[in-house]
């Protein structure tokens, strides 16, 4: 916040703490953090919420409450904004700092950037497209250490604005690391691999988008081995008939045709094999018949079967997000 007053204003800005007076009521007392400001003779106080995401109706009410308890002008700090909270602090004169470069303090001066972006809030489950994206970073993060965003996007095959949607959510969530050179936007994990994967697979889940179940698998469609099947690829892991699987991408799903489809009572009456209709295409993150490590064990994660979840533990392991037995 300091950062964001002194490249305007200059390095003669100082902020000291500051205590509330004697009587404050306790919602205030408690629901600010508040410091003063000081700049060429003049001061104020700087009031920042305690909570993220508070009532900006009762945020302005406060505001004036601080001023009349304090004889002091105040100024809202908030650490995301946005274009509509801004617009309405404005109308109302109330002062802030607010988001990246947006400063309005009518006693001192004022700077705005021309756009204002809203903030984007982490979710608790990831969507498909941050999941590949991330996943794409957590693969190639040895390689090189900061990826440049556009190239990910085309690499993944995402449209600019779902790329720069799903890079906005991770960023949110902690789960990557931003900066920007001049128009680039280059990419890293936050953290150590296998911790930052660790933190991504509370959020993450599994990409499978549906299954569909056919008499025998299409010749003229590509796949990856996906499911129990990959699972015991190169393991001791015996597989059953109803086994899944195959994985296909949403677009090559398309091309099934209707005479192989068969429903799943059928299935299991008469056998076949199950295609798994994947949110991402799976060649996207594996260069090998089967899927990538991580997207499997998303896959799995819920298989109650005690011999699955034996090999499972030795994929977490490979991963390196073993520790504690659990993620």
């Amino acid at each position: 916040m300091l950062e964001i007053i002194r490249n305007i204003f200059g390095d003669a800005v100082q902020e000291a703490p500051y205590s509330f007076p004697a009587g404050t009521p306790f919602y205030i007392r408690h629901g600010y953090r508040v410091s003063r400001l000081s700049f060429r003779g003049k001061s104020c106080l700087l009031a920042e919420p305690e909570r993220v995401g508070g009532n900006l109706a009762s945020m302005k009410k406060h505001v004036a409450s601080i001023q009349q308890l304090c004889q002091e002008p105040v100024v809202l700090y908030l650490r995301k904004m946005t274009s509509l909270q801004r617009a309405n602090l404005i109308e109302s004169e109330v002062a802030f700092i607010g988001g990246q470069n947006q400063l309005f303090i009518p006693f001192w001066g004022s700077f705005f950037e021309e756009k204002i972006k809203t903030p984007v809030e982490p979710s608790s489950r990831m969507s498909a497209n941050a999941q590949l994206v991330f996943l794409y970073l957590f693969y190639h993060a040895d390689a090189c250490q900061m990826l440049n965003q556009t190239q990910i996007g085309r690499n993944l095959g995402l449209t600019k604005p779902s790329c720069s949607r799903a890079v906005q959510l991770l960023n949110a969530s902690g789960l990557i690391s931003l900066k920007e050179e001049g128009t680039s936007h280059l990419l890293s994990l936050a953290g150590e691999k296998s911790e930052s994967l660790r933190d991504a697979m509370s959020v993450m889940g599994s990409p499978v988008l549906k299954r569909v179940y056919v008499k025998s698998l299409p010749t003229d469609i590509p796949y990856k081995l996906s499911g129990i099947k990959a699972l015991a690829d190169g393991s001791m892991l015996a597989t059953l008939p109803t086994d899944a699987g195959y994985a296909v991408s949403k677009e090559n799903a398309k091309l099934l045709q209707s005479d192989i489809i068969i429903d799943e009572q059928t299935f299991r009456d008469f056998g076949g094999e199950i295609i798994e209709v994947w949110k991402y295409d799976p060649f996207l993150l594996s260069e090998t018949s089967r899927v990538d490590d991580a997207s499997l064990l998303l896959c799995l994660d819920d298989e109650a079967d005690e011999r699955v979840q034996k090999e499972l533990d030795e994929l977490r392991e490979k991963l390196g997000i073993n520790e504690g037995g659990d993620y």
